[in-house]
């Protein structure tokens, strides 16, 4: 059953996820906006390229942490697991269809197919480092496990993601993605806004008095002679 929102897939662990994923995003945009800048193209595909240095960025972070990671077939993406959910971090193209479309590659339709992780087995990575494995690679999974485990053996994929342009970050958005296996149309369950822009207000705004109350002031108006006119005898 897909979780109805990302802090119910992440449980305890969302307040510590949350807070993190805010500081990473933020970090990246702003050294891609800056970079934008410093450039001076004419046009973004530059700044929009950072969609890889975010999922390594927070790959990192989470690591960090003391989270695992699972590499994402075939592009290889590694990306932090987190309660037995996969944290995918995305910049959201500026289309109609973007989020229906997310598992339009194959990398990303692998993601709605990962296999649960087995915490107490490793094995090699393509650089050498330590990966996990599926729970039903295990020899010490018994059978009767297999068959409780068997309908609900593909991690959770908690999508987040983010709206931006080189001049705003726009906001940073997480939900739990559902794949529509026959149409292959993407579903988001508890979309939750992470961060977005904070609204300034003028602490001196001016005081407008409703309509709908009190007496207008009429202005006062006398009127003046015109210039190289002579008064009437």
């Amino acid at each position: 059953m897909v979780p109805v929102s990302p802090a119910a897939a992440l449980g305890e662990q969302a307040n510590d996820v949350r807070p993190l994923l805010v500081d990473v995003v933020r970090y990246r945009h702003d050294r891609s906006a800056e970079a934008h800048q410093v450039s001076e193209s004419r046009y973004g595909m530059g700044f929009g390229s950072q969609w890889r240095d975010l999922l390594d960025d927070v790959q990192d972070a989470m690591k960090a942490r003391g989270y695992r990671t699972y590499r994402l077939p075939p592009a290889g993406y590694k990306l932090p697991v987190v309660n037995d959910c996969l944290v995918y971090v995305w910049r959201v193209p500026d289309s109609v269809d973007a989020i229906s479309s997310f598992a339009s590659s194959p990398t990303r339709l692998n993601g709605f197919a990962a296999e649960l992780l087995d915490p107490t087995l490793f094995e090699p990575g393509f650089t050498g480092e330590p990966e996990l494995t599926s729970v039903n690679d295990s020899p010490e999974v018994d059978e009767l496990g297999r068959v409780v485990r068997a309908a609900d053996d593909v991690m959770p994929l908690v999508l987040v993601m983010i709206q931006s342009t080189p001049r705003q970050l726009q906001s940073i958005v997480w939900a739990v993605a559902e794949l529509d296996k026959e149409s292959g149309d993407v579903r988001l369950h508890g979309q939750e806004t992470l961060w977005a822009p904070q609204v300034n207000v003028d602490d001196a705004a001016i005081y407008v008095e409703s309509f709908d109350s009190g007496t207008p002031n009429e202005p006062k108006i006398a009127p003046q002679e015109q210039e190289g006119t002579q008064p009437d005898a």
